[in-house]
């Protein structure tokens, strides 16, 4: 039990960039957690971290045994969880990854169903895109991750399974006060017209808005702001008669009320959307009900 201890501390410092910041984190203080980091390296003969006053980096053979231990930790969290499941209610930690439309259209249901199924159990949500989130579920800093899925001819690789859910279409939107919205077919031209918002981590949308103009025999049009927050975009568009693409979900009545999509000839299209978690998941009793809350909502809402 004693490594596990250290297998932790050894994850916090890394991810902590420093002892006193691990040391709070994990709420011990920094010469308890400097003497587990010690033992650690005697017990492996092997120095993990170059120390400095800035704080602490790993070493070569640090980052070596870093993918490792972050393994280790997700499958002792998965074993945690099963067997207190099976117990007496699920207990440890569950590490989710969501995409921005999950976070947005799903989360707030799957966390409060969590809550009231397994009140022992810690959920540590964390937002982002699917290009950082994939290699964190790879590297076990994750135990699922609830966006998009690759193409069927792409397999999830190492230990990870994927759950479809529903095909997510993408349509261009603005206000529900434009002009724009009062029309039926919008033409390219029409939407050269307006200022564009654009996320910039969605680079699916930004390529098949190329494609659209370009077909249309026009330049793109030029991206005025673009946004890593979609808490901005859906604002400007809201409010400030911006254009943009977004997944479907988001402009769901019961989502976003204010928003219309547009009928644009050429360009609506879809990705696979799901859940991918490591095949270590697959039988705990709180996967089972997120999946099953997800599809829950899915249906209610009419994306199958």
């Amino acid at each position: 039990m004693d490594q596990i201890w250290r297998l932790k501390h050894f994850l916090a410092v890394a991810e902590a960039g420093s002892v006193q910041g691990a040391a709070r984190s994990l709420n011990i203080s920094q010469p308890a957690l400097s003497k587990s980091l010690r033992q650690l390296e005697e017990h492996l003969q092997a120095a993990l971290f170059d120390r400095s006053a800035r704080g602490v980096v790993l070493t070569q053979m640090g980052q070596m045994f870093y993918r490792h231990a972050r393994e280790i930790q997700s499958e002792w969290d998965s074993s945690v969880i099963e067997i207190s499941a099976a117990r007496d209610g699920a207990q440890g930690e569950l590490r989710i990854g969501v995409g921005p439309t999950y976070a947005v259209v799903f989360m707030r249901q799957v966390l409060a169903q969590l809550a009231r199924e397994y009140p022992n159990l810690r959920v540590s949500v964390r937002t982002g895109v699917g290009a950082l989130l994939i290699p964190a579920l790879q590297a076990g800093e994750i135990s699922l991750y609830a966006g998009g899925l690759g193409t069927f001819e792409e397999k999830p690789g190492q230990d990870l399974e994927e759950q479809f859910l529903y095909d997510q279409s993408n349509c261009i939107v603005v206000s529900k006060n434009s002009v724009l919205a009062r029309q039926g077919k919008v033409t390219v031209a029409e939407l050269a017209r307006h200022p564009w918002v654009m996320l910039s981590y969605d680079s699916i949308a930004m390529e098949k808005i190329v494609g659209l103009f370009r077909s249309d025999g026009m330049a793109p049009p030029k991206t005025t702001i673009s946004t890593e927050s979609l808490s901005l975009a859906l604002e400007l568009v809201r409010q400030d008669g911006f254009i943009t693409s977004l997944p479907r979900p988001l402009v769901h009545p019961n989502i976003n009320p204010e928003l219309c999509p547009l009928d644009v000839s050429g360009y609506e299209w879809t990705i696979r959307s799901g859940v991918t978690y490591r095949s270590s998941m697959r039988s705990l009793a709180p996967v089972k009900t997120m999946l099953a809350t997800l599809r829950q909502d899915v249906a209610r809402l009419g994306f199958i």
